[in-house]
């Protein structure tokens, strides 16, 4: 009999710890109930969609990488998905805007017209002997402005009739008198043979300073 009480007395605590330890079991498994209901079956972020007949799970990550895992025994391929984020471009530090200025436009410039208006024409029988200097210099005109009327060496034919441009005296006054330009001229070098200053032959013939001299066009000097 003390044999059987000695062994009952060693059990004692092990049923004890038993009790303890599966009462505790049992109490974090009443605990654990409401969290394992509200958790949901896969990991967040991941839901089931039938593409085409397959049943997939479809998994995001925060890089925004889709994958496509097809679920045990649905017999379909796996699939992935990656959808790429257009890098944003993002201006370097201390990068600075430069500003290129606007090329200005050159300010129109006012060319003086010829003055073609102030030419008459004078008949003349062409002599033995003449050429297209001595014409020019008997009417006071140039050959190029004869050459673009039509008078060549092909026109001085002896008793020929021909119509010579010259400056019309009307278009001057003041006693100024009509003078065709010649090749070579410039406004100071008319000015200094007549004996005035340029201003002064530039302002009379209604041109500005630096004004173009035509060749062949008619101007009044002194």
């Amino acid at each position: 009999m003390p044999s059987n009480r000695s062994g009952c007395r060693t059990r004692l605590p092990q049923l004890l710890i038993i009790t303890i330890v599966a009462a505790l079991l049992a109490g974090l498994l009443f605990l654990a109930i409401p969290y394992l209901q509200g958790r949901p079956l896969f990991p967040r972020g991941t839901t089931e969609r039938m593409i085409e007949g397959t049943l997939v799970r479809i998994s995001m990550d925060p890089e925004q990488e889709v994958y496509l895992l097809p679920l045990a025994g649905t017999g379909g391929e796996s699939a992935l998905a990656v959808a790429t984020a257009t890098p944003a471009i993002l201006p370097t530090a201390g990068a600075t805007a430069t500003t290129q200025p606007l090329p200005t436009a050159a300010p129109p410039t006012v060319t003086p017209i010829p003055r073609t208006g102030c030419i008459i024409f004078t008949n003349y029988t062409v002599q033995a002997g003449d050429t297209l200097y001595s014409i020019s210099r008997k009417f006071v005109t140039s050959i190029t402005l004869m050459a673009r009327h039509g008078i060549s060496s092909t026109s001085l034919v002896p008793g020929a009739v021909i119509s010579v441009p010259v400056g019309d005296p009307s278009c001057c006054t003041g006693g100024w008198r009509p003078y065709v330009v010649e090749e070579g001229d410039t406004w100071s070098g008319i000015a200094f043979s007549s004996g005035v200053a340029t201003e002064v032959l530039l302002q009379t013939n209604g041109q500005p300073a630096g004004a173009t001299l035509y060749l062949a066009s008619v101007i009044c000097v002194p």
